[in-house]
Parts: C-alpha cells; sequence; structure tokens
C-alpha cells in the first residue's frame, strides 16, 4: 500500500515551460471567434449548435492544433461517435446508471479501436443521460456544431502562412 500512496507524489517533473505569448494571443482570439460562432447561431436562429463538450474541443482545436486530439477527423467523428454510442445506450439498454457507464466504456474502446480519440466528446453520452435528448440530437448539436468547431479552425490557422491545420485527416 506504501508503494501506491508514494506514487501519488507524483515524479516531481518540473511544470510545463509558459506559452509564448503568441500562442496565448492566437489561441485567445480563436477560442473567441469559434465560441461567437456557436453563440451567435445559438441564440440567433434559434437553433442548437452547443454543447458543453464544444468548449474543451475548442481549446483543442485553438491551443493545440497540433494534438492528435484536435485533427478534424477526431473532433467530427469522435463527437459523432460519442453521440451514437449515448443515444444507442440509453433507448436500446434503458436510463439506468450502468448503461451510462457502458456507453462511456463502448465510446472510449471505440475511439481508440477507430483512431479518432477527442477526450472532450466522451463527456457527450454523460450530458445525453442527463439531458435524455431525442435521436435529432446526433445531427444537431452534436455533427453540425463539431463540423462549424472544425470549420472555424481550419480557416483561422490557414490564414497565416507560417500556421498549418490539419496535420493530417
Amino acid at each position: 500500500m506504501q508503494n501506491i500512496l508514494t506514487k501519488f507524489r507524483g515524479q516531481a517533473e518540473d511544470l510545463p515551460p509558459f506559452p509564448k505569448l503568441k500562442i496565448v494571443i492566437v489561441s485567445f482570439f480563436g477560442a473567441f471567434l469559434a465560441g461567437s460562432t456557436l453563440g451567435f447561431l445559438a441564440f440567433s436562429l434559434e437553433y442548437s449548435v452547443i454543447m458543453g463538450s464544444f468548449g474543451a474541443s475548442i481549446f483543442l482545436v485553438m491551443a493545440a492544433p497540433d494534438s492528435p486530439f484536435a485533427q478534424p477527423r477526431n473532433v467530427i467523428v469522435g463527437h459523432f461517435l460519442a453521440s451514437l454510442i449515448g443515444l444507442s445506450c440509453l433507448y436500446l439498454v434503458g436510463d439506468i446508471w450502468w448503461s451510462m457507464a457502458l456507453a462511456l466504456a463502448i465510446t472510449t474502446s471505440m475511439m481508440l479501436i477507430l483512431r479518432v480519440s477527442h477526450p472532450p466528446a466522451c463527456s457527450n453520452p454523460v450530458a445525453i443521460f442527463i439531458i435524455i435528448p431525442e435521436w435529432e440530437f446526433l445531427w444537431a448539436p452534436t455533427l453540425l456544431g463539431a463540423f462549424i468547431v472544425t470549420l472555424i479552425a481550419l480557416i483561422y490557422h490557414n490564414l497565416a502562412s507560417e500556421r498549418v491545420y490539419p496535420k493530417y485527416w
């Protein structure tokens, strides 16, 4: 037991270095643009394109665009897959606690197998079991919102000649 507890202290590595100011500024404006676009569309069209998990997705595509988790296929397919699995477990297994856990486990495994890991999307099944949406949730906000976030990242990052997004599809 002592060995396990000593692992909790960490490995005493240094904190990551401070990011360059340019990275912070680029991330700020990119996140503001993506959040503003989703918010504007949701409030002006009265159409749902917002999910809580999109906040973390926006962080990844704007602050860590080189990460495998931030690539378009991971963002779009990851969100779609997670919501599909969450809705399937909700409506095929039922609204019970272990069904949500099953949805999370299947989502995690399938993202790994399909090579579309996008950690923010793993919260979609949890949200689905909280709000109990209809199957339309798969299209909006899930697919439409993920597509919008990705499209904004594609345009925003590629406006600057020194940045390239994505690394792969």
